[in-house]
């Protein structure tokens, strides 16, 4: 069974999904796909391999959701049934009297459909409209891709892995909401049972959750509810579970900024943190402890005063580094990260706020950015992550997190020591 106890313990397994076509439909519409902006796509799959390319060098098990699916799809006739059962799912054929025919001669084709075909009815969720739907009496067709995953790469957060195995969550944003029906897949392939799925009203989303040894952090906010956080709580052993209501910017009230814990905490290091104290002390924590009938409420606190009375360091940045995905890294092992060369990023969070007219966000940001350019400290290349002990390999994703998230969000550990 697969069970995760803190954020440092030695990687040894990672799950990710390569992005493909999907990603060209958040590039068309990018505030609807929860997109930042438009990239180059070119640009952020190269990346990507990149990405996987310095876990392998790092000598980490990289996994892909499709290759995983697809290759269990032809070793397992049982999971491939499975496969095709999901895929007509989301597969629809509208317009004219043939509908219902052509969606039975689909049902009788599917045996004849590579997998990676039938993955890719999941992913896209096509609708066919015949030539009498469209008004004309030609012999045509269009299809429609109703809302692809263009969000998939962010592999963090269609599931948690707690100290007592799988939660799968429940994703707050329709247009991601099929994602758990792939990761679910994933799981089933690695023969891995879920020890729970998240269950309606509520959300929950693996970029708002991270273990600490002695104790779990729950984010809360736009894309994990407190009643997600509470079936999750009954699935963990910590006898300390923490819930932090996510802490919005001053003057934008854009959730985006610091949608997920991720945003804006995460630990290199046992005993460490990196973060702003500024939005630590800001982010109201609820501090519950577990006994024998359940958990209790035991102290309402702030994330910075929490974080002091448990003895960690705090490694500061600034905002314009916590907005520049500097704390979106990946924990190799305990005091080694893989960390987005947050310089990279600034340029387009600068774009991005003077977009939506933040004007005196913007100011600061100018102010940090050109401080850390005359310092030449940018994060992590700084004198006290070297004195921590903290090693760091850097890499590129500055296209990549025109989705909205770095390393952290794209990568889901499945296995650590």
């Amino acid at each position: 069974m697969l069970r995760i106890t803190s954020e440092w313990s030695k990687l040894r397994t990672v799950l990710v999904h390569e992005p493909g076509i999907e990603m060209f439909y958040g590039i068309l519409d990018p505030d609807a796909f929860l997109y930042m902006r438009r990239f180059n796509i070119e640009k952020a799959i190269n990346q990507h391999k990149q990405m996987v390319n310095k876990l392998k060098e790092m000598s980490i098990e990289v996994l892909k959701i499709k290759e995983l699916i697809n290759e269990k799809a032809k070793s397992d006739k049982d999971f491939r049934k499975l496969l095709e059962k999901i895929a007509l799912n989301y597969i629809k054929y509208e317009g004219d009297g043939k509908a219902e025919e052509n969606l039975s001669r689909v049902k009788k084709d599917l045996e004849k459909l590579d997998s990676d075909t039938l993955f890719n009815i999941i992913l896209l969720n096509p609708t066919v409209l015949s030539h009498e739907a469209l008004g004309t009496n030609e012999a045509v067709t269009r299809i429609l891709n109703e809302e692809p995953l263009a969000n998939l790469y962010f592999t963090r957060d269609q599931a948690i892995i707690t100290d007592k195995g799988v939660v799968i969550g429940r994703m707050s944003k329709r247009i991601r909401m099929r994602e758990t029906e792939i990761i679910k897949l994933v799981f089933q392939a690695l023969s891995e049972k879920p020890l729970k799925e998240i269950s309606e009203p509520a959300f929950l989303e693996g970029g708002d959750y991270m273990p600490f040894k002695d104790f779990a952090i729950f984010g809360t906010g736009d894309r994990t509810s407190i009643s997600g956080i509470m079936q999750a709580i009954d699935f963990t052993n910590f006898n300390e579970i923490v819930i932090a209501y996510n802490p919005e910017i001053e003057e934008t009230e854009d959730y985006m900024l610091t949608m997920h814990l991720d945003m804006y905490l995460n630990s290199p290091k046992e005993g460490v943190v990196i973060s702003n104290s500024t939005i630590l002390s800001k982010t109201l924590a609820h501090i519950y402890e577990r006994k024998e009938n359940g958990i209790s409420l035991k102290e309402r606190t702030n994330l910075l005063e929490f974080f002091k009375k448990k003895g960690y360091r705090i490694l500061e940045i600034s905002l314009a580094e916590q907005l520049s995905y500097a704390t979106n890294f990946l924990t190799i092992e305990n005091g080694r990260i893989l960390s987005p060369k947050v310089a990279n990023n600034m340029i387009n969070i600068m774009e991005y706020l003077e977009r939506k007219g933040y004007n005196n966000l913007l100011n600061e940001v100018k102010e940090d950015y050109n401080r850390h350019i005359a310092n030449k400290d940018f994060f992590p290349n700084r004198k006290d992550i070297k004195d921590e002990g903290i090693d760091y390999d850097e890499i590129d994703v500055s296209e990549l997190t025109g989705g909205f998230g770095g390393i952290h969000c794209m990568t889901m550990p499945i296995k650590r020591e």
